[in-house]
C-alpha cells in the first residue's frame, strides 16, 4: 500500500481531532469564564472535558479498526489482494487497509456528530451513570 505508517497516524489524529473538536464545538461544551476569578477553574473543566471526549473517540476508533481488520480478512481474498499490489500480502496489509478505513470512517463520524442534537451530546457527557 502506499500509504506509510506516518501518513497512516496524520490521517487517524486529524480524523480523531475532527471528530473531538466536532462533539465539543457542536454541543458547545467548551466553557468560558465570566469573571475573572473563574479562569482556573474553566480551564480545568476545559481540559476534562476535553480529555473525556478524546479517550472516548480514540476507543471507539480502536474498535473500528479491530472491526474493520476482522472483516477485511474475512471479506477480502488474500489472492485478489496480492494481485492488486503485485506482491504477496500478509497481516499488515490488512492492517493498513483497516487503518485507512477506520480513519476515514471517523471523518464520516464528524460529519455526522455535527447534525446530532446538542442535548442529547450535552447529556451524554456531563451525566453521571446510574449505579
Amino acid at each position: 500500500m502506499a500509504y506509510g505508517p506516518v501518513r497512516l497516524v496524520l490521517l487517524a489524529v486529524m480524523a480523531i481531532g475532527a471528530v473531538s473538536a466536532t462533539l465539543i464545538l457542536g454541543a458547545d461544551l467548551w466553557e468560558r469564564p465570566r469573571r475573572r476569578a473563574q479562569r482556573e477553574q474553566v480551564i480545568l473543566f476545559n481540559l476534562a472535558t476535553t480529555a473525556t471526549v478524546a479517550i472516548g473517540v480514540v476507543v471507539f476508533y480502536l474498535v473500528l479498526f479491530i472491526l474493520s481488520w476482522v472483516g477485511a480478512l474475512l471479506l477480502i481474498d488474500e489472492q485478489v489482494l496480492a494481485g492488486i499490489a503485485g506482491n504477496p500480502v500478509n497481516a499488515l496489509d490488512y492492517a493498513k487497509i483497516s487503518w485507512l478505513t477506520a480513519s476515514l470512517a471517523t471523518v464520516g463520524g464528524a460529519l455526522g456528530a455535527g447534525l446530532e442534537d446538542d442535548d442529547v451530546v450535552r447529556a451524554a457527557a456531563y451525566t453521571r451513570p446510574s449505579t
